[in-house]
Order: C-alpha cells, then sequence, then structure tokens
C-alpha cells in the first residue's frame, strides 16, 4: 500500500521508475519495488506510460480510479484525525473531575452521540465507494488505506466513555436500555454454545434490571 501511495501522490503526471525507487528507498528496494509496480499494472491499478519529453523514459501513474481512492482515503483520514483529537480533548477535560453535574453529563452524551453520528457517516462512505467503484477497489484500496484510521477513532471513543465513572453509567444504561435482553442471550446461546447469564453474570443481571425498570415505566 505504500508503494500505490508514493506512486499516487505524483498524480495522473507520474514520475519516472527510477525517482520512485529513490522514494520508496526506505521501506522497499528497487528489486521489489519493480514486481509490485508490475503487479499493480496486473491489477489495473497502475499504468506505465511514455515521459511527453523524453520517450525512452517510462513514467509509473496509478490509473484514474486509484488516484480518486487515495484522495478519498486521505480526507476520509483527515476527518479521523480531526475528530479523534477533538475526542481525546474531551476526555481530558472530564479525567480529572471527581463528579459531574446532570447539565455535564448530558452535554457530554450529546457529543458522544454527535461523534457516533460523524464516525457513521465516515465509515458508510466505503460502502457508498464499494456499490460505485466496486467491491474490490473498496476492499483491496480504500479499506486498508483507512482501517487503522477507524481503530484509532473507536480506540479513542471508548478510552472518553471510561475517563469518568458517572458518564460511563449513565450512558450505559441509556444504551443498554434498548438491547432486546432475549434477542442477546439467544445470539449468544447459538454463537458460544453456553447461557449468557453463566458467562457474563454481572451484564446479564444489568441488562435483566435495566429490561424490568423499562418494563416498569
Amino acid at each position: 500500500m505504500q508503494i500505490l501511495e508514493t506512486i499516487s501522490k505524483h498524480g495522473r503526471s507520474g514520475q519516472s521508475f527510477n525517482k520512485l525507487v529513490l522514494e520508496v528507498n526506505g521501506f522497499a528496494a528497487r528489486s521489489t519495488f519493480a514486481l509490485r509496480v508490475k503487479r499493480l499494472e496486473k491489477l489495473n491499478y497502475a499504468e506505465s506510460v511514455p515521459d511527453a519529453k523524453k520517450r525512452q523514459v517510462r513514467r509509473i501513474r496509478g490509473k484514474p480510479t486509484t488516484l480518486l481512492v487515495m484522495r478519498i482515503a486521505s480526507r476520509m483520514k483527515a476527518q479521523c484525525s480531526e475528530l479523534e483529537q477533538a475526542i481525546n480533548s474531551r476526555a481530558e477535560s472530564i479525567r480529572a473531575k471527581k463528579d459531574l453535574s446532570e447539565a455535564e453529563i448530558e452535554d457530554q452524551k450529546e457529543f458522544i452521540d454527535e461523534a457516533n453520528d460523524k464516525t457513521k457517516g465516515v465509515f458508510s462512505l466505503i460502502g457508498v465507494y464499494a456499490v460505485n467503484l466496486g467491491e474490490s477497489v473498496a476492499g483491496d484500496l480504500l479499506l486498508p488505506m483507512v482501517i487503522n484510521d477507524f481503530k484509532r477513532l473507536n480506540s479513542a471513543l471508548g478510552a472518553f466513555l471510561v475517563a469518568n465513572p458517572r458518564l460511563m453509567r449513565a450512558v450505559a444504561d441509556e444504551k443498554l436500555a434498548g438491547v432486546p435482553l432475549d434477542q442477546l442471550r439467544e445470539d449468544f446461546k447459538y454463537s458460544f454454545g453456553t447461557d449468557m447469564a453463566k458467562v457474563l453474570p454481572k451484564f446479564s443481571g444489568r441488562l435483566q434490571k435495566l429490561a424490568k425498570s423499562k418494563r416498569d415505566k
């Protein structure tokens, strides 16, 4: 993927093989680079074209779809990074507080919902481009480029949730209250062959209390 990123950053102008070799020198030898370029050409992700001024020189460049996906991935990575920084900043602001007011908890819950919506919005683009550009393009190019960014984003959101115990309990009670307990138990039994209550007694008990509370209301 690093090789394809290096090639693609030169756009439709491309770059000569020898200059690209110098650029990838830190992570790929000349022979390895040559083999990877041939493979990328066979996959129809890159192409070799004559230089406009020096006909004996061949320039390597990404195919139009490849270049488009790389630009999309770059924007998605930037969005993930921006959101991750916002989440980390929020986490720092509440980590030092021993207690949060009801107003502060509501404010943080709204932020969590917004962060989740933005994350889903960015991630859903992979499905959109899979439909419009093809599954192989989205799966082979786009997803590998952004998956680590989404992992870091989800990790940051998880760390934010546990940064303050009261906020974590408030969010858990709200989210778990809508979980269909019977369906969750059936899925667990089907997948693991045992009763969820035996393996996760505390979690199962909390769900039961939430389900009862919801029925009583």
